[in-house]
Protein backbone atom coordinates (compact mmCIF):
# COMPACT_ATOMS: atom_id res chain seq x y z
CA UNK A 1 0.00 0.00 0.00
CA UNK A 2 0.83 3.33 -0.98
CA UNK A 3 2.37 5.33 2.04
CA UNK A 4 0.39 8.44 2.80
CA UNK A 5 2.83 11.31 3.47
CA UNK A 6 1.68 14.94 4.50
CA UNK A 7 3.87 17.67 3.61
CA UNK A 8 3.43 20.44 6.47
CA UNK A 9 3.86 24.15 4.55
CA UNK A 10 3.53 24.65 1.19
CA UNK A 11 6.52 27.33 0.74
CA UNK A 12 9.34 26.69 -2.01
CA UNK A 13 10.66 23.70 -0.17
CA UNK A 14 7.47 22.29 0.84
CA UNK A 15 6.37 22.42 -2.72
CA UNK A 16 9.95 21.34 -4.25
CA UNK A 17 9.90 17.92 -1.95
CA UNK A 18 6.09 16.71 -3.03
CA UNK A 19 6.78 17.56 -6.70
CA UNK A 20 9.74 15.59 -6.03
CA UNK A 21 7.99 12.73 -4.23
CA UNK A 22 5.59 13.15 -7.07
CA UNK A 23 8.44 11.84 -9.82
CA UNK A 24 9.04 8.66 -7.19
CA UNK A 25 5.32 7.82 -7.80
CA UNK A 26 4.14 9.13 -4.51
CA UNK A 27 1.48 11.43 -3.73
CA UNK A 28 1.83 13.60 -0.70
CA UNK A 29 -0.47 16.25 0.56
CA UNK A 30 0.69 19.51 1.74
CA UNK A 31 -1.27 21.40 4.28
CA UNK A 32 -1.04 25.03 3.91
CA UNK A 33 -2.61 28.09 6.48
CA UNK A 34 -2.60 30.60 4.36
CA UNK A 35 -5.73 30.68 1.73
CA UNK A 36 -2.85 30.61 -1.41
CA UNK A 37 0.55 29.93 -1.98
CA UNK A 38 2.73 32.62 -2.12
CA UNK A 39 1.56 35.45 0.50
CA UNK A 40 2.25 36.16 2.78
CA UNK A 41 5.90 37.20 1.36
CA UNK A 42 8.69 36.73 3.95
CA UNK A 43 11.64 36.59 1.71
CA UNK A 44 14.44 39.20 -0.04
CA UNK A 45 14.13 36.94 -2.87
CA UNK A 46 17.68 37.05 -3.86
CA UNK A 47 18.95 33.59 -4.94
CA UNK A 48 22.23 32.43 -6.37
CA UNK A 49 22.66 31.44 -10.25
CA UNK A 50 22.85 28.03 -9.10
CA UNK A 51 19.01 28.19 -8.08
CA UNK A 52 18.79 28.16 -12.11
CA UNK A 53 21.84 26.83 -13.90
CA UNK A 54 22.11 23.15 -12.05
CA UNK A 55 19.77 20.55 -13.31
CA UNK A 56 17.55 19.73 -11.12
CA UNK A 57 15.24 16.86 -11.73
CA UNK A 58 11.93 19.15 -11.32
CA UNK A 59 11.96 22.25 -13.53
CA UNK A 60 11.92 25.39 -11.67
CA UNK A 61 10.28 28.20 -12.83
CA UNK A 62 12.48 30.78 -14.67
CA UNK A 63 9.37 33.07 -15.82
CA UNK A 64 9.75 34.03 -11.85
CA UNK A 65 13.21 35.33 -12.85
CA UNK A 66 12.67 39.47 -12.48
CA UNK A 67 16.68 40.82 -12.53
CA UNK A 68 20.15 39.47 -13.21
CA UNK A 69 22.37 40.81 -10.61
CA UNK A 70 26.32 41.46 -11.55
CA UNK A 71 27.56 42.29 -8.60
CA UNK A 72 27.68 43.94 -5.16
CA UNK A 73 28.72 46.83 -3.48
CA UNK A 74 30.47 46.52 -0.49
CA UNK A 75 30.24 49.40 1.72
CA UNK A 76 31.61 50.63 5.51
CA UNK A 77 31.65 53.96 6.74
CA UNK A 78 31.27 56.00 3.76
CA UNK A 79 33.81 54.04 1.75
CA UNK A 80 33.06 51.16 -0.75
CA UNK A 81 33.95 48.83 -3.35
CA UNK A 82 32.68 46.67 -5.91
CA UNK A 83 32.97 43.22 -6.65
CA UNK A 84 31.81 41.73 -10.44
CA UNK A 85 30.41 38.64 -11.36
CA UNK A 86 28.53 38.28 -14.07
CA UNK A 87 25.11 36.48 -13.42
CA UNK A 88 25.92 35.96 -9.81
CA UNK A 89 22.28 35.69 -8.76
CA UNK A 90 18.66 36.60 -9.82
CA UNK A 91 16.21 38.34 -8.19
CA UNK A 92 13.05 37.28 -7.98
CA UNK A 93 9.11 37.42 -7.87
CA UNK A 94 8.77 34.96 -4.69
CA UNK A 95 4.84 34.74 -5.38
CA UNK A 96 5.36 33.62 -8.51
CA UNK A 97 8.55 31.28 -7.85
CA UNK A 98 5.94 29.66 -5.26
CA UNK A 99 3.11 29.77 -7.10
CA UNK A 100 5.27 27.85 -9.86
CA UNK A 101 6.39 24.87 -7.73
CA UNK A 102 2.92 24.22 -6.46
CA UNK A 103 1.27 23.57 -9.53
CA UNK A 104 -0.94 20.09 -10.15
CA UNK A 105 0.42 19.53 -6.59
CA UNK A 106 -2.54 18.39 -3.61
CA UNK A 107 -2.55 21.24 -0.97
CA UNK A 108 -5.23 21.62 2.02
CA UNK A 109 -5.43 25.60 1.77
CA UNK A 110 -6.65 27.54 5.49
CA UNK A 111 -5.67 24.84 7.55
CA UNK A 112 -3.19 25.72 10.85
CA UNK A 113 -1.39 22.63 11.97
CA UNK A 114 -2.12 22.45 15.71
CA UNK A 115 -0.05 19.00 16.60
CA UNK A 116 0.07 15.28 15.85
CA UNK A 117 -0.80 12.11 17.58
CA UNK A 118 1.30 9.19 17.36
CA UNK A 119 -0.79 6.09 16.49
CA UNK A 120 -0.26 1.97 15.89
CA UNK A 121 -0.09 2.49 11.91
CA UNK A 122 1.34 6.51 11.98
CA UNK A 123 0.07 9.47 12.66
CA UNK A 124 -2.83 11.40 12.83
CA UNK A 125 -2.36 14.96 12.47
CA UNK A 126 -4.58 18.13 14.06
CA UNK A 127 -5.27 21.21 12.30
CA UNK A 128 -7.59 23.77 13.17
CA UNK A 129 -10.20 22.42 10.18
CA UNK A 130 -9.46 18.40 10.48
CA UNK A 131 -8.23 15.24 11.21
CA UNK A 132 -5.55 13.77 8.40
CA UNK A 133 -4.30 10.38 9.00
CA UNK A 134 -0.13 9.89 7.59
CA UNK A 135 2.44 7.44 7.82
CA UNK A 136 5.29 9.80 7.18
CA UNK A 137 5.27 13.54 8.37
CA UNK A 138 7.48 16.02 6.70
CA UNK A 139 7.45 19.65 8.46
CA UNK A 140 8.40 22.53 6.04
CA UNK A 141 6.51 25.09 7.96
CA UNK A 142 9.41 27.42 8.16
CA UNK A 143 12.28 29.24 10.47
CA UNK A 144 9.22 29.05 13.45
CA UNK A 145 8.43 25.08 12.95
CA UNK A 146 6.24 23.53 15.10
CA UNK A 147 7.31 20.47 14.20
CA UNK A 148 10.74 21.03 14.90
CA UNK A 149 9.68 21.69 18.47
CA UNK A 150 7.92 18.21 18.47
CA UNK A 151 11.11 16.57 17.24
CA UNK A 152 14.10 18.70 18.23
CA UNK A 153 15.36 20.18 20.81
CA UNK A 154 16.25 24.10 20.01
CA UNK A 155 19.38 24.75 22.21
CA UNK A 156 21.41 25.42 19.75
CA UNK A 157 19.09 27.40 17.41
CA UNK A 158 19.29 31.06 17.43
CA UNK A 159 16.15 33.09 16.08
CA UNK A 160 16.64 36.73 14.48
CA UNK A 161 14.19 38.97 12.99
CA UNK A 162 14.21 40.68 9.56
CA UNK A 163 12.18 43.19 8.16
CA UNK A 164 12.56 44.72 4.17
CA UNK A 165 11.21 47.27 2.45
CA UNK A 166 10.10 47.83 -1.38
CA UNK A 167 10.83 51.67 -2.17
CA UNK A 168 10.54 52.75 -5.30
CA UNK A 169 13.77 55.26 -6.36
CA UNK A 170 16.38 56.13 -9.01
CA UNK A 171 18.56 53.38 -8.91
CA UNK A 172 22.18 54.07 -10.87
CA UNK A 173 23.13 50.40 -11.51
CA UNK A 174 20.09 48.05 -10.94
CA UNK A 175 22.45 44.90 -11.60
CA UNK A 176 24.30 45.44 -8.56
CA UNK A 177 23.39 44.37 -4.99
CA UNK A 178 24.14 46.89 -2.35
CA UNK A 179 25.95 45.57 0.95
CA UNK A 180 26.43 47.71 3.65
CA UNK A 181 28.06 46.36 6.92
CA UNK A 182 26.56 47.46 10.25
CA UNK A 183 27.51 45.19 13.30
CA UNK A 184 26.00 43.12 14.46
CA UNK A 185 24.42 42.45 11.13
CA UNK A 186 24.26 44.16 7.93
CA UNK A 187 21.41 45.98 5.16
CA UNK A 188 21.26 45.35 1.91
CA UNK A 189 19.88 46.87 -1.03
CA UNK A 190 18.61 44.72 -4.06
CA UNK A 191 17.49 46.41 -6.84
CA UNK A 192 13.68 44.87 -8.00
CA UNK A 193 13.93 46.53 -11.24
CA UNK A 194 11.97 49.26 -12.89
CA UNK A 195 12.79 51.64 -10.27
CA UNK A 196 12.14 49.35 -7.32
CA UNK A 197 14.77 48.36 -4.72
CA UNK A 198 14.44 45.91 -1.84
CA UNK A 199 16.19 47.23 1.62
CA UNK A 200 16.41 45.55 4.56
CA UNK A 201 18.03 44.10 7.68
CA UNK A 202 18.43 41.46 9.87
CA UNK A 203 18.83 42.45 13.74
CA UNK A 204 17.44 42.14 17.42
CA UNK A 205 14.80 45.53 16.27
CA UNK A 206 14.50 45.36 12.95
CA UNK A 207 12.14 47.92 11.95
CA UNK A 208 13.79 50.88 14.03
CA UNK A 209 17.02 50.04 12.79
CA UNK A 210 16.12 50.08 9.41
CA UNK A 211 13.54 53.42 9.93
CA UNK A 212 17.16 54.86 11.09
CA UNK A 213 19.43 53.48 8.07
CA UNK A 214 16.79 55.07 5.48
CA UNK A 215 16.34 58.49 8.01
CA UNK A 216 19.92 58.88 6.86
CA UNK A 217 19.38 59.55 3.77
CA UNK A 218 21.24 56.62 1.94
CA UNK A 219 17.97 55.66 0.13
CA UNK A 220 15.24 57.73 -0.71
CA UNK A 221 11.78 57.30 -2.21
CA UNK A 222 8.52 55.72 -1.59
CA UNK A 223 7.77 53.25 0.14
CA UNK A 224 5.63 50.75 -1.34
CA UNK A 225 4.99 47.93 0.92
CA UNK A 226 7.09 46.60 4.29
CA UNK A 227 7.04 42.85 5.25
CA UNK A 228 9.07 41.10 8.05
CA UNK A 229 9.98 37.48 8.82
CA UNK A 230 11.61 35.36 11.35
CA UNK A 231 15.06 33.29 10.53
CA UNK A 232 16.63 30.48 12.51
CA UNK A 233 20.07 29.61 12.32
CA UNK A 234 22.22 26.73 13.51
CA UNK A 235 22.14 22.66 13.22
CA UNK A 236 19.12 21.09 14.37
CA UNK A 237 20.33 18.08 16.94
CA UNK A 238 17.54 15.81 14.99
CA UNK A 239 16.16 16.04 11.83
CA UNK A 240 14.42 13.04 11.21
CA UNK A 241 12.67 10.69 14.19
CA UNK A 242 9.82 7.88 13.81
CA UNK A 243 8.66 8.75 10.67
CA UNK A 244 8.57 12.69 11.31
CA UNK A 245 11.59 15.00 8.58
CA UNK A 246 12.17 18.64 8.76
CA UNK A 247 13.30 20.07 5.40
CA UNK A 248 14.37 23.91 4.57
CA UNK A 249 14.33 26.45 7.01
CA UNK A 250 12.71 24.16 9.65
CA UNK A 251 15.28 22.29 9.37
CA UNK A 252 18.13 25.31 9.47
CA UNK A 253 19.11 24.31 6.53
CA UNK A 254 20.60 28.27 5.34
CA UNK A 255 23.86 29.94 4.91
CA UNK A 256 24.49 32.24 8.39
CA UNK A 257 25.58 35.08 7.00
CA UNK A 258 23.12 35.66 4.45
CA UNK A 259 20.10 33.89 6.05
CA UNK A 260 19.63 33.11 2.42
CA UNK A 261 17.73 29.17 1.94
CA UNK A 262 16.50 28.38 -1.03
CA UNK A 263 19.35 26.27 -2.50
CA UNK A 264 19.70 24.57 0.54
CA UNK A 265 16.46 23.37 1.45
CA UNK A 266 16.20 22.27 -2.30
CA UNK A 267 19.20 20.12 -2.22
CA UNK A 268 17.99 18.65 1.07
CA UNK A 269 14.35 17.92 -0.56
CA UNK A 270 16.23 15.84 -3.50
CA UNK A 271 18.06 13.99 -0.40
CA UNK A 272 14.58 13.89 1.45
CA UNK A 273 13.03 12.69 -1.09
CA UNK A 274 15.11 9.85 -2.00
CA UNK A 275 15.19 8.64 1.43
CA UNK A 276 11.87 7.95 1.34
CA UNK A 277 11.94 6.62 -1.89
CA UNK A 278 14.42 3.92 -0.70
CA UNK A 279 12.83 3.53 2.20
CA UNK A 280 15.46 4.84 4.56
CA UNK A 281 14.19 7.69 6.08
CA UNK A 282 16.44 7.51 9.31
CA UNK A 283 19.13 8.08 7.35
CA UNK A 284 18.23 11.40 6.07
CA UNK A 285 19.36 13.49 8.90
CA UNK A 286 22.73 12.28 8.30
CA UNK A 287 23.48 12.35 4.80
CA UNK A 288 22.06 16.00 4.19
CA UNK A 289 24.70 17.00 7.07
CA UNK A 290 27.42 15.14 5.15
CA UNK A 291 26.57 17.26 2.32
CA UNK A 292 25.90 20.60 3.95
CA UNK A 293 26.42 21.03 7.63
CA UNK A 294 30.09 21.92 7.20
CA UNK A 295 29.07 24.72 5.04
CA UNK A 296 26.61 25.86 7.69
CA UNK A 297 28.81 25.34 10.55
CA UNK A 298 31.70 27.84 9.08
CA UNK A 299 28.95 30.26 8.21
CA UNK A 300 27.64 30.45 11.83
CA UNK A 301 31.71 30.66 12.92
CA UNK A 302 32.24 33.83 10.55
CA UNK A 303 28.80 35.05 11.71
CA UNK A 304 30.69 34.82 15.33
CA UNK A 305 33.74 36.21 13.96
CA UNK A 306 32.26 39.25 12.62
CA UNK A 307 29.91 39.88 15.92
CA UNK A 308 33.14 39.86 17.87
CA UNK A 309 35.41 42.46 16.12
CA UNK A 310 36.11 45.55 17.31
CA UNK A 311 35.75 48.89 14.90
CA UNK A 312 39.34 48.85 13.81
CA UNK A 313 39.35 45.08 13.01
CA UNK A 314 36.05 45.33 10.97
CA UNK A 315 37.46 48.27 9.12
CA UNK A 316 40.65 45.86 8.41
CA UNK A 317 38.50 43.02 7.45
CA UNK A 318 37.06 45.82 4.86
CA UNK A 319 40.18 46.89 3.71
CA UNK A 320 41.07 42.97 3.46
CA UNK A 321 38.44 41.83 1.09
CA UNK A 322 39.19 45.20 -0.97
CA UNK A 323 42.71 45.02 -1.38
CA UNK A 324 41.61 40.86 -2.85
CA UNK A 325 38.44 41.98 -4.60
CA UNK A 326 39.48 39.98 -7.84
CA UNK A 327 40.00 36.63 -6.25
CA UNK A 328 36.88 37.42 -4.41
CA UNK A 329 35.45 37.88 -7.99
CA UNK A 330 37.33 34.74 -9.09
CA UNK A 331 36.84 32.08 -6.40
CA UNK A 332 33.78 33.46 -4.62
CA UNK A 333 30.27 31.07 -4.82
CA UNK A 334 27.24 32.52 -3.17
CA UNK A 335 26.48 29.09 -2.00
CA UNK A 336 29.79 28.46 -0.71
CA UNK A 337 30.68 31.23 1.64
CA UNK A 338 33.73 29.03 2.88
CA UNK A 339 35.43 29.24 -0.21
CA UNK A 340 36.34 32.51 -0.11
CA UNK A 341 37.97 32.29 3.49
CA UNK A 342 39.84 29.36 2.91
CA UNK A 343 41.44 31.27 -0.32
CA UNK A 344 41.69 34.38 1.90
CA UNK A 345 43.57 32.37 5.04
CA UNK A 346 45.82 30.41 2.64
CA UNK A 347 47.65 33.35 0.82
CA UNK A 348 50.77 34.00 2.48
CA UNK A 349 51.50 37.17 1.38
CA UNK A 350 48.49 38.98 3.37
CA UNK A 351 49.93 38.29 6.71
CA UNK A 352 52.59 41.06 6.30
CA UNK A 353 49.67 43.77 6.02
CA UNK A 354 46.31 41.71 7.42
CA UNK A 355 48.47 39.60 9.60
CA UNK A 356 46.23 40.25 13.09
CA UNK A 357 43.01 39.82 11.33
CA UNK A 358 43.79 36.79 9.53
CA UNK A 359 45.07 35.19 12.78
CA UNK A 360 41.54 35.84 14.80
CA UNK A 361 39.46 34.20 11.44
CA UNK A 362 42.11 31.02 11.69
CA UNK A 363 41.89 31.11 15.59
CA UNK A 364 37.94 31.41 15.37
CA UNK A 365 37.23 29.00 12.22
CA UNK A 366 39.87 26.17 12.91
Amino acid sequence: MAKKIVIIGAGPVGCYTARFLKVYGFDPLLIEEHAEVGRPVHCTGLVGEKVFSERWPVKLPTSAIINTINGAVIHLDGQNFIIKRKRVAYVIDREKFDKGLSQGLNILYQNKFLGLEKTKSGYVISTDKDNIPADIVIGADGANSAVRRIISQEENIRHFKGVQFRIRTKIKREDLVGVFLRKPSFFWIVPEGDGVMRVGTISDNPFKDLDSFIKEGLVKGEILERFGGLVSVGICKNTVKDGIALVGDAACQLKPLSYGGIYFGLKSAEILAACIKDNKLGQYDSLWKQRLASEIRMGLKAKDIYNSLSDEELEMIFRLLKSQRRLIEKVGDFESHSRMLLALVKKPQLYSQFGKVLQIIIRKLF
